[in-house]
């Protein structure tokens, strides 16, 4: 089936929003050479302004993995290898992407490695990235269970 990515109108996308749960995927990005993990600063909501995962909505008939592939390329301009899918969350946040609404998401989240010398060509959703070594213990729970997962361990970053 052909994969349906056109624009969801601004006045629908937020109805979706106040009425259904949203089903993302969520990257855990990883350099296996260096053992660091790579996190963005997101520019909207929820979460604006803080170090979170590269994901975003699935489209319809877009297989998981392929729609994980694709949001790494999208926000990182990285070529990415998918290592295992670490699980899946249900996100709540009483912020939404919209004013005025909640968030609800369903993250699949998977485990993908990239090529640390790659250059990073954000996209519009992201302020800044970085590349870390540990958890920090301030991070939102979700972000801290799965670098956990994906082997990390909290502590202080030395730079």
């Amino acid at each position: 089936m052909k994969v349906v990515n056109s624009p969801i109108p601004r006045d629908l996308y937020h109805k979706v929003h106040k009425l259904l749960p949203l089903v993302c995927v969520d990257v855990v990005v990883v350099s296996p050479s260096k053992r660091q993990f790579l996190l963005i600063r997101r520019k909207n909501e929820p979460q604006k302004g803080q170090w979170w995962f590269s994901g975003g909505r699935i489209f319809k008939n877009e297989k998981l993995r392929d729609a994980a592939l694709r949001k790494v390329k999208q926000e990182l301009g990285l070529p990415a290898k998918i290592k295992k899918q670490l699980g899946t969350y249900e996100f709540f946040s009483r912020i939404g992407y919209f004013k005025g609404t909640n968030t609800h998401m369903i993250a699949v989240v998977f485990l993908v490695e990239v090529d640390v010398d790659e250059k990073i060509i954000l996209d519009w959703q992201s302020s800044d990235s970085r590349w870390f070594t540990k958890i920090n213990r301030n991070w939102n729970p979700y972000l801290k269970k799965y670098l956990k997962e994906a082997g990390f361990k909290e502590g202080h970053e030395s730079h």
